[in-house]
C-alpha cells in the first residue's frame, strides 16, 4: 500500500474517532456510572463548568480496549468495538494519577488539538503504557 492510500486511510479513522468522540461529549450520559449527574458529559466533566474531567466517568466509546503500532502508525480499539488510526506523530500518551484520572487498567482517548487529527491516550500510570500498545496488528 502506497503511502497517500495510508495517508486517506489514517484522516478518514482519525475522523471518524474525532466525530464520535464530539458527538459522545455532546449528548446526555444515560450509563449508571455517569447516573450520579445529568449533568455529566460523555468525557466525565460536568456542563457549566471548567472542572477537569473525571475519567472514570467515560463512557464505552472512550475507553481505550488495545493499542496496536505497526509502521508508523497506532490503531486504537475502544470499548464499544470500534478503532482508528493514527499517525504517531498525531497521538501523544499521558498519565493521570489524580483522583480524576481513569481507572487502572481502562485507559481514555480524548480528542487534542483543533483539528481533530490528534488525540490523547491517558493512562493512571506509566506501566500501563507498554501492557496495551502492542508491536502489529492484523
Amino acid at each position: 500500500m502506497d503511502r497517500r492510500k495510508i495517508l486517506a486511510l489514517l484522516t478518514g479513522s482519525v475522523a471518524s474517532l474525532s466525530s464520535r468522540v464530539a458527538s459522545a461529549a455532546d449528548r446526555d450520559s444515560r450509563s449508571p456510572t455517569a447516573a450520579k449527574s445529568e449533568a455529566i458529559r460523555g468525557d466525565g466533566s460536568v456542563r457549566g463548568t471548567r472542572a477537569f474531567p473525571d475519567l472514570k466517568l467515560v463512557r464505552p466509546e472512550r475507553q481505550v480496549c488495545s493499542i496496536a503500532y505497526s509502521r508508523g502508525a497506532y490503531r486504537v480499539t475502544t470499548a464499544d468495538g470500534k478503532g482508528a488510526l493514527f499517525l504517531e506523530a498525531n497521538l501523544r500518551f499521558k498519565i493521570d494519577s489524580s483522583d480524576l484520572g481513569p481507572e487502572e487498567g481502562k485507559p481514555v482517548v480524548t480528542p487534542a488539538g483543533t483539528e481533530g487529527d490528534r488525540a490523547w491516550v491517558i493512562f493512571s500510570s506509566p506501566d500501563e503504557i507498554s501492557r496495551f500498545v502492542k508491536r502489529r496488528w492484523s
